[in-house]
């Protein structure tokens, strides 16, 4: 890689990215009072005058009685999630096997180091600080991310492509497809550095329409953005804390010296620091990769690109 299209590794910028916040009881009725037997009437003589009326007895005044409510019905527990969230399930479980086991398998191949199975970073040496924020390594499914580029419609032999948490090289050998002027990976876990330039080294040069790629073993935070035109590729690779130190570096960069800048997130879990930063705009994709990446994708993808 020539000294123009590497990736800089630089040292963390001073200023960080501010952090962005940034039941009523029903009454009683009243029961009717016990009336008492009549008293008995004497025996009175033939031709004897009626007896008088017994007054009829008076009801004792209510007392206010404090009753507990009457309990109502408890509802029956909806079983969890609704069916519309069991039916969004079962779709994403199905995409993504449609992905695993056709969509990815011609291009699988191409790697000598297969890409396809996740691991686990506790299994994988890391020296950094920022181990504890690493997400485990998964792989980028290819139509996802050539739908993911698709939104970059610009001429891509002018920019460098980084992917930050490279892993086994499987985005940055996908992005070796298109005519970029550089590719260049990022990756703190020794052994998928390993693998990745393993995977460099073999991938069919007959595949690579750019054949400049380097993948760097570093920390994300450690490495500045290329100075020209450049597109940022993340797959979820850590979390939020680490992500804003890099959107940082790549917006103090741009700050001093505006260029057209990319950012591919595929599963973004902080799409909000870069609306804030006031340098990236969003891209909408066009109707048919939105409806393919609505549709046919197990991930979801946003697209920024900078102002200038």
């Amino acid at each position: 890689m020539t000294a123009s299209s590497k990736v800089a590794i630089r040292g963390r910028l001073a200023e960080r990215m501010a952090q962005i916040a940034n039941k009523a009881a029903t009454q009683p009725q009243a029961q009717p009072p016990t009336q008492s037997p009549p008293p008995q009437q004497a025996a009175a003589p033939v031709a004897a005058a009626p007896a008088a009326a017994t007054p009829a007895p008076q009801p004792a005044p209510q007392q206010a009685t404090k009753t507990k409510p009457e309990k109502k019905p408890a509802k029956k527990a909806l079983p969890t999630g609704s069916w519309m969230d069991r039916l969004k399930a079962e779709h994403q479980s199905l995409v993504r096997k449609l992905h695993e086991r056709v969509l990815d398998a011609s291009r699988e191949q191409l790697f000598f180091v297969p890409t396809k199975d996740p691991q686990a970073l506790s299994t994988l040496t890391i020296d950094s600080p920022n181990r504890a924020f690493g997400h485990d390594y998964r792989p980028v499914p290819c139509q996802v991310f050539d739908w993911a580029l698709a939104q970059v419609t610009e001429d891509l032999s002018e920019f460098t492509f980084v992917d930050y948490g490279a892993g086994k090289g499987r985005a940055m050998l996908l992005a070796a497809e298109h005519p970029f002027a550089a590719v260049a990976g990022v990756e703190f876990a020794a052994e998928l550095h390993d693998n990745a330039e393993m995977n460099i080294a073999q991938y069919p040069r007959s595949s690579m329409r750019c054949r400049n790629v380097e993948c760097v073993l570093a920390d994300a935070v450690e490495v500045g953005p290329p100075d020209g035109a450049s597109v940022h590729f993340f797959f979820n690779p850590f979390a939020r804390e680490v992500f804003a130190e890099v959107l940082n570096n790549i917006v103090m960069a741009y700050r001093m010296t505006p260029r057209r800048l990319y950012l591919i997130l595929v599963d973004p879990i902080a799409a909000d620091l870069v609306e804030a930063s006031g340098v990236f705009a969003r891209v909408e994709p066009s109707q048919i990769d939105e409806f393919k990446l609505k549709l046919l994708s197990p991930h979801t993808v946003a697209v920024y690109r900078s102002l200038a």
